[in-house]
């Protein structure tokens, strides 16, 4: 076999189960985070020494771009777009193209229109948003924010390639995606930023989001898929999509309010505090992002079909057996990262352009995120089985009330205490918590004869384990930082994480076999399932 065959054949290889695409889009995606943990380094190192308030800029000047291609594209997609397009693919074909292309060509021309009047009406705009700054940075931040708008047209035709190619159980190409996406920004900071300082790293985003459109387009056409100039406002299922996106538009939208509350609270604070509570999400949302989005999107399909063929019971089984697979990894992980988290920001950032105090800030902020991590994983999954049953409201209600809280906490520890940042850390967790117990809540009621009784036991076997895993590697770190390793120095920092990380996961490892947890062979079994894959066994 050729390696042009080998390429094609992994490209189109199909995921026929949840946990084994949601491994491949775990490990794409860990390639896409450590890309981006460079991305982040790299960009720091360059601008934070130098141009804290530039780099605060340029975080902020996504906020616009990133609301206007949320709203419209991830709102569709999640919600409506995949539970439809999946039941009528399996129906007839042609007519679930002529729905694709339909709701594609709306939402396209939608999203020029709202985007052109963005970008006339920016510069109130990032002013209201961005309260805090400066002439000189709210100049900097529309500048930046009409580049970025030109990469979320390519995101959104990409985003809609992605989905079709997941309902036809193709995962690997389009999870390769955000990797080319990283690979073009770092280029764009050692290429472009010399050249045109901040300016060049947003046009490699551009650069970026274009190659995340163009790798997907040879799969999709091999998938058959037939494209249609046509708008067809008529067909049943482009009705049902709308109708169902309204209230996902609407929840997102107060998750959007309050991102964007967030960074008015934060531009108010002292320089550079939007970089590091940037810095710490991005180290949050990584795992949750793991285990939590990807077995969301893997599952979405999947709990779409059994819906449409009325199999309730193993919808419900299949949530269950999901969401302990995500706690699996997600509650270890976030254990790990609460202890490790010092040395991990460190050996990242922890150059002499990103000072000590700053490692330390970002860290003292990244541990009142945690609890989020574990949230997330979970909210993410039983979110999509909401979709999954044509349900988009409840999602909406947890979504209000989570906002308010986040914001009335925000505004509280901003306003009335002197922590600064970290109260917004703290205001993130408590918002994820209601929203969590929100869902839980409703979803028993939706959903009845939930094996909840098995899920706890497995998630108090899954939470003891990742105890003892945090005990351990605490207890490794301090004895070699006093015993053994001078910590004053790189090397030391990175052979004491990883010599307690090993002994973190072993100790978990040991004990998830110890309590007979059969997770662990399922992850186990499809492991080898991906190497032999692989390596073409």
């Amino acid at each position: 076999m050729t390696f042009k065959e080998r390429i094609q054949l992994i490209s189109q290889k199909k995921q026929s189960t949840i946990l084994s695409a949601s491994l491949v889009l775990a490990i794409t995606f860990s390639i896409s985070s450590i890309l981006g943990l460079l991305r982040n380094r790299f960009l720091y190192a360059k601008f934070f020494s130098c141009c804290v308030a530039q780099l605060d800029v340029y975080n902020a000047a996504f906020r616009l771009p990133d609301l206007i291609f949320k709203l419209l594209v991830t709102g569709v997609l999640s919600a409506s777009f995949i539970p439809v397009f999946s039941s009528y693919l399996h129906k007839n074909k042609k007519v679930a193209d002529e729905i694709a292309s339909t709701v594609i060509n709306l939402l396209l021309i939608t999203f020029i229109f709202i985007s052109l009047i963005a970008f006339i009406f920016i510069k109130p705009i990032s002013a209201l948003i961005a309260a805090g700054f400066s002439p000189e940075q709210l100049t900097l931040m529309v500048g930046i924010s009409r580049i970025l708008l030109i990469a979320q047209i390519f995101f959104l035709l990409s985003n809609f390639v992605t989905a079709i190619l997941q309902v036809n159980q193709i995962f690997i190409i389009p999870a390769i995606s955000p990797i080319v996406y990283n690979l073009f920004i770092i280029i764009s900071i050692f290429t472009l930023a010399p050249i045109f300082g901040i300016y060049g790293v947003a046009v490699g985003a551009v650069v970026g989001a274009f190659f995340h459109l163009a790798i997907q387009i040879p799969v999709l056409r091999r998938q058959g898929f037939v494209y249609y100039p046509i708008i067809r406002t008529k067909l049943s299922g482009v009705r049902e999509i709308f109708r169902l996106m309204v209230p996902r538009i609407l929840s997102l939208g107060l998750g959007e309010i309050e991102n964007t509350v967030t960074l008015f609270f934060a531009s108010s604070l002292a320089s550079g505090s939007i970089s590091l509570l940037n810095l710490a999400l991005q180290f949050m949302y990584w795992p949750s992002r793991i285990f939590g989005t990807t077995v969301g999107q893997a599952s979405l399909p999947v709990l779409s079909k059994n819906i449409a063929k009325n199999e309730l019971n193993t919808f419900r089984n299949t949530v269950n057996r999901i969401i302990v697979q995500s706690l699996f990894i997600a509650v270890p992980i976030s254990a790990l990262i609460l202890v490790e988290r010092v040395s991990l920001i460190r050996l990242l950032y922890g150059s002499r352009e990103f000072p000590w105090t700053a490692t330390i800030l970002t860290s003292r902020i990244l541990a009142f995120l945690t609890p989020g991590i574990i949230c997330q994983a979970v909210i993410q999954i039983l979110v999509r089985a909401f979709y999954a049953l044509h349900n988009t409201k409840i999602p909406f209600i947890v979504s209000t009330i989570s906002l308010i809280v986040n914001i009335l906490t925000s505004f509280y520890f901003v306003r009335f205490t002197n922590l600064g940042v970290i109260g917004l850390a703290i205001s993130a967790s408590v918002g994820n918590l209601i929203q969590l117990f929100g869902l839980l809540i409703m979803f028993i009621r939706v959903v009845d004869g939930f094996n909840w009784s098995l899920m706890l036991t497995k998630f108090y076997k899954i939470f003891v384990s990742a105890l003892l895993m945090g005990i351990s590697s605490w207890f490794s770190i301090k004895f070699l930082d006093l015993f053994i390793l001078d910590t004053t120095h790189v090397i030391p920092v990175l052979t004491l994480m990883i010599i307690s990380s090993i002994v973190g996961l072993l100790t978990y490892i040991f004990s998830v076999r110890f309590l007979k947890l059969d997770e662990a062979n399922d992850y186990q079994k499809y492991f080898i399932k991906f190497k032999d894959f692989i390596f073409h066994k």
